[in-house]
């Protein structure tokens, strides 16, 4: 099912393509083709026991544009092939394993109905406590993510509007840890348009949420109350508060309040400040629901031939159907600076503290660093990067190191 979705899916967007006059005269397509090797110390990220190995990953690639009065089209679509020297067994070369895509296509912009379907197929963590990135095998699973999102605006006054909205939201992992699942979701909302800056609105949904584990199906009623605002040419805010009540097939039920704040100031024309707070409930790849809270405060440094940023971020899970809280704190920093016209060098660290409070607790200091130089040339780009983690644990066995060295040669049409 999950492959012939993609299929169905891709080949539907390419018929409402091709039945369009003068489609070919609008689409922009590149390939692209990345070759890269690797050397890992630890790809199982074992603490005692690690396993070094070299592998090769080969990646064909196509990116797609499209756009006219009607419809705009983006999709990037590859095949990521990884072939492991020593370790044959944990090859990536089945097709459902190599497919990475991320198309989305917007129908009627700017008019009072709109349509946008969007599929993404990428490897996401099937446990949140450890999500590494840079590690193909441990803790990861292929997830095809399927969304379609009609929407229509009745305007009722010049300044005053109703919207009617609908989503349709399914999730299939590959690895048979993760539970797929299935939601549809309806709402109305209230706009009032205070300014040409300034917007309030009322919204209430309605979920049904379907999933592989008949325990984690629920209905879920939301009501929210908004306001975007922009002062002046520095400050814009979003700010969200409303009420969540969820009710299981299974009897049980909760409740919550839901918040979402962004706030971003330009202190400056390179310097810009944000603060972000979100609270509510989230959907999990194998443990089901959780009451999420997240938050950040950043700085960022722009200009031409340098761009730097810092984050200070914390977050906090405690899991509804599960005796499990997960809370994490830390600071992440990025950098990238043009050394000559064609060649760039970037940086990035973090640490991070977490605990986990489970049947067994746990105390977890992270730490991550890596840097890369990249060279750009026309259609060519070569890199050569360096990543390290070390993850530290209060439990005997869960410490871990990890380099990782990697070259990798792109070439663009």
């Amino acid at each position: 099912m999950k492959l012939s979705k993609i299929i169905i899916f891709t080949l539907a967007l390419a018929g409402i393509l091709l039945s369009t006059l003068n489609a070919w005269s609008a689409i922009e397509i590149h390939p692209r083709l990345m070759v890269e090797e690797e050397y890992n110390d630890n790809i199982f990220l074992d603490p005692n026991n690690e396993e070094e190995d070299w592998i090769t990953t080969v990646e064909p690639g196509i990116s797609l544009t499209y756009g006219n009065r009607s419809v705009d089209v983006d999709v990037d679509y590859s095949l990521r092939y990884r072939i492991y020297k020593d370790n044959e067994d944990e090859n990536q070369d089945d097709f459902k394993d190599v497919q990475q895509a991320d198309v989305t296509a917007l129908f009627f912009t700017g008019r009072p109905f709109t349509l946008r379907l969007s599929e993404t197929i990428s490897r996401e963590a099937i446990d949140e406590r450890d999500d590494n990135e840079f590690n193909d095998i441990e803790n990861r699973s292929t997830v095809y993510h399927t969304s379609v999102v009609p929407e229509y605006r009745l305007q009722l006054m010049p300044t005053f509007s109703m919207v009617f909205g609908y989503i349709y939201d399914r999730l299939d992992y590959v690895d048979l840890r993760g539970d797929d699942s299935e939601e549809h979701e309806g709402s109305v909302s209230l706009v009032k348009q205070l300014s040409a800056h300034s917007e309030v609105f009322a919204r209430y949904s309605y979920a049904v949420h379907q999933s592989d584990d008949d325990a984690d199906e629920f209905d879920q009623h939301e009501y929210t109350l908004g306001l975007t605002q922009q002062l002046g040419s520095r400050i814009t805010a979003l700010i969200e508060g409303g009420y969540s009540d969820l009710e299981y097939d299974s009897g049980f039920s909760t409740d919550g309040k839901n918040w979402l704040v962004d706030i971003s100031y330009h202190l400056s024309d390179p310097i810009t400040l944000s603060l972000d707070y979100s609270q509510g409930f989230t959907i999990t790849a194998e443990d089901g629901l959780t009451e999420s809270q997240e938050a950040s405060f950043g700085a960022a440094y722009a200009k031409e031939s340098l761009t730097a940023s810092t984050h200070l971020f914390w977050n906090n899970s405690e899991y509804v159907r599960l005796d499990r809280e997960d809370e994490a704190y830390g600071i992440r920093f990025d950098f990238s600076k043009s050394l000559a016209r064609a060649l760039t060098v970037n940086f990035d660290a973090e640490y991070e503290w977490a605990e986990y409070i489970d049947i067994v607790d746990e105390e977890v200091d992270r730490v991550t660093f890596g840097a890369s130089l990249d060279y750009e040339y026309r259609r060519f780009l070569a890199s050569f990067g360096y990543r390290y983690r070390t993850n530290e644990s209060d439990i005997d066995g869960n410490d871990y190191t990890n380099n990782i060295v990697t070259l990798s040669a792109t070439v663009r049409f």
